[in-house]
């Protein structure tokens, strides 16, 4: 009776592994129907959003038991926006940006922290493709976040951020012997701006706008 109690937790052992491991990779931001404004500027009608690649770079820890696995990771990034507006004439179909565009440009620096829930949909020998989601918290420092308006009648304008968001993650793995990729779509949940300000006219502008990221990133697992 005890020999095979032992067996059975010793193969259990087995199957229960912990790994490790870092990635590197890149990011894109798409937004999903914003409510944007600045200075009369709205976000659908006058805006041409241009995708900036931000970088991340992660180390995370890894609990498999047979094809399932649950992922913890800690996500350091660059993230960078640019909006350019342009004056509306319903007489002219053309969309091309003119010189001294209004443009409003966004860098920030933040910290993800995604937990996801993973499954092997193959496995065989050095080779694993796999499929996960789960939810992601990111933390903005912004008091490091780098914004320009430029060519706005007011120059005092800041974008004032949230500093915690919230995202529900999926995405797509592949592993060939110790090196992987992962591409991941991430949705926003949560907003990430409260609104844009004036200081010298103390008025503010609505944003309402949440952050749909793209990424991918390559890295290797122990």
């Amino acid at each position: 009776m005890i020999v095979p109690c032992c067996l059975a937790a010793q193969e259990n052992e087995k199957q229960l592994r912990f790994n490790f491991g870092a990635k590197a990779g890149f990011q894109a931001i798409a937004y999903n129907n914003p409510e944007f404004e600045i200075e009369g500027y709205e976000f659908n009608t006058n805006t041409l959003h241009s995708n900036k690649i931000g970088y991340t770079i992660a180390p995370f820890i890894r609990l498999t038991n047979k094809k399932l696995y649950v992922q913890a990771e800690t996500v350091f990034g660059i993230a960078r926006h640019s909006f350019d507006f342009k004056e509306v004439d319903e007489n002219d179909n053309s969309s091309s940006i003119v010189a001294n565009q209004t443009t409003y440009n966004l860098r920030t620096i933040c910290l993800q922290v995604p937990i996801v829930v993973g499954y092997h949909i193959i496995q065989e020998g050095k080779y694993q493709m796999s499929l996960f989601t789960g939810p992601k918290t990111k933390f903005v420092f912004t008091a490091h976040s780098d914004q320009e308006f430029k060519h706005f009648k007011d120059d005092s304008l800041e974008e004032v951020l949230k500093k915690r968001c919230y995202y529900w993650e999926a995405g797509l793995g592949v592993k060939i012997g110790y090196v992987f990729f992962d591409f991941i779509y991430d949705w926003g949940i949560t907003k990430a701006s409260e609104y844009i300000i004036s200081k010298d006219e103390n008025k503010k502008f609505r944003s309402d706008r949440r952050d749909n990221i793209f990424s991918f990133s390559v890295g290797m697992i122990f």
